[in-house]
């Protein structure tokens, strides 16, 4: 621990790397786990040590090109720990990014005070990639994430040190980041990259997967839209990523005043704020007519090239070999919650073994990034071995005491304790259902009343934490 410590107190400057993609890593700040529980509602258990990260990555024309992207690390000596990577949701300022520390960032940041290594890429076209962001642009978004994951564990093994990964990867993300952590755990499944990371689990959150079904009837329907400037960021967006070949000039797509006033606001120097302020909240006010025309006379046969990008750029029909969860809220105003159900009905009939779309609640698309944080990672903690044991302590902290029976009915028995043991069991949505505290070696508790389940086992012993899961039958 002491060790870890000193390389992020004494890292200084800009480190360069010379394996494969990674570029630098520069150490940022450190976070206590006080200063997260704020927001994280006690999840987080660890102090954290950020870092931002530049990398390569192939641009929208496959050349090599240079992205930027935030790496969180536990500030805690485990032995095993997984790579997880977090998809940020849409922004327009070039800064308002991960790498940046922005407030979107502290949600990676409460997923390493769990005990993972967490990746938080920019994308392509923000932070330090130059260029503009091909905004729902389903492969780049995947090669980033997947490149920004290789520097990490270079960052790790060339540069910090004490952060042995294991083999498990956990993706998730939220809004245009569920959209990208979809597109990542498909491109790694159909490029075979499974052999490199290991997807234990998928959680993508509010994400617009469908585009060409649940999320296009804003254009078929002219229905009003709480931020229009989406609307323009996808075309504008889609235009960088298939090299300008939908539209030479905004005229073709945007109507007057619109052409003009509006993409000099795309230069990453404003917030989304800024624009959704000045368009119309239905896109027949800002949108061409020939263009919304030719949509909705298409939308049988689906050969016009805006539905020739939104189908190409749909994640949501494919048949995943891993466990994914969909969460979404029913009040969502920017993200058609259909969206999860489409994709949790195509997947199963399909044939996936493990997928489930859940509802999180009334929320709005605010309101529903609290909740889908939880479950994501209360769900990755079902899975995962990560941070379950510590270097150099003692025997109950390496987790060589035992629990069993496990599975159990009625008593679950703990021997080879040692010291003052803090116990606790938390049923996966988090809740407390059990705690006490021993001196004992030997403790058997009483658990008849614990409805059957999944539980996670909680033990701290100076002030160092051990995890394992049990289950009730």
């Amino acid at each position: 621990m002491k060790k870890l410590l000193l390389s992020i107190l004494f890292i200084a400057g800009l480190i360069s790397a010379e394996a494969q993609n990674l570029v630098s890593i520069t150490p940022l700040d450190t976070i206590t786990k006080g200063s997260l529980n704020f927001l994280a509602n006690g999840l987080a258990k660890y102090d954290v040590g950020n870092y931002k990260i530049l990398y390569q990555t192939p641009d929208v024309d496959g050349n090599v090109s240079i992205a930027s992207g935030l790496m969180s690390v536990p500030l805690v000596a485990c032995d095993s720990i997984a790579l997880t990577l977090y998809c940020h949701g849409t922004v327009l300022e070039r800064d308002d990014v991960p790498s940046r520390n922005n407030v979107e960032s502290v949600i990676g940041k409460i997923g390493a005070s769990r005990g993972y290594v967490v990746a938080m890429p920019d994308y392509l076209g923000l932070g330090d990639s130059p260029g503009i962001h091909p905004y729902m642009h389903a492969e780049t978004q995947a090669t980033a994430s997947i490149d920004m994951m290789r520097a990490v564990r270079q960052a790790l093994a060339d540069s910090i040190g004490g952060y042995p990964l294991n083999s498990e990867v956990f993706v998730t993300g939220y809004s245009q980041g569920g959209h990208a952590a979809m597109a990542v755990a498909k491109y790694i499944q159909d490029e075979n990259l499974s052999t490199e990371f290991n997807v234990v689990a998928a959680a993508p959150a509010s994400g617009p997967y469908n585009l060409a079904g649940s999320q296009s009837t804003v254009f078929l329907y002219d229905q009003p839209y709480s931020n229009p400037g989406y609307v323009v960021y996808l075309l504008l967006g889609m235009n960088e990523a298939y090299g300008g070949s939908l539209f030479s000039n905004p005229s073709e797509i945007l109507k007057a005043p619109y052409d003009v006033s509006i993409p000099p606001y795309f230069n990453g120097n404003y917030p989304m704020d800024s624009v959704n302020s000045k368009l119309p909240a239905n896109v027949s006010g800002y949108i061409e007519d020939s263009i919304l025309q030719a949509f909705v006379a298409d939308s049988v046969n689906q050969q016009y090239w805006l539905w020739n990008i939104l189908n190409e750029n749909s994640n949501y029909d494919w048949t995943p070999n891993m466990p994914i969860r969909m969460f979404y809220c029913t009040a969502d105003e920017q993200v058609n919650f259909q969206n999860a159900l489409d994709a949790e009905a195509a997947m199963t009939l399909n044939g996936a073994l493990d997928v489930r779309a859940l509802n999180k609640g009334p929320f709005n698309h605010g309101g529903c990034v609290g909740p889908s944080v939880q479950s994501a990672v209360l769900f990755f903690d079902s899975l995962t071995t990560s941070c379950t044991a510590f270097v150099g302590l003692n025997d109950f902290v390496t987790n060589s005491y035992e629990a069993y029976p496990n599975p159990f009915s009625d008593e679950l028995i703990l021997e080879g304790l040692s010291g003052t043991v803090a116990l606790k069991i938390l049923d996966l949505n988090g809740r407390l259902v059990h705690q006490t505290t021993t001196e004992q070696g030997r403790l058997v508790l009483r658990l008849a009343h614990l409805p059957k389940g999944m539980y996670l086992l909680e033990l701290e012993a100076e002030g160092r934490q051990s995890r394992r899961r049990i289950l009730k039958q």
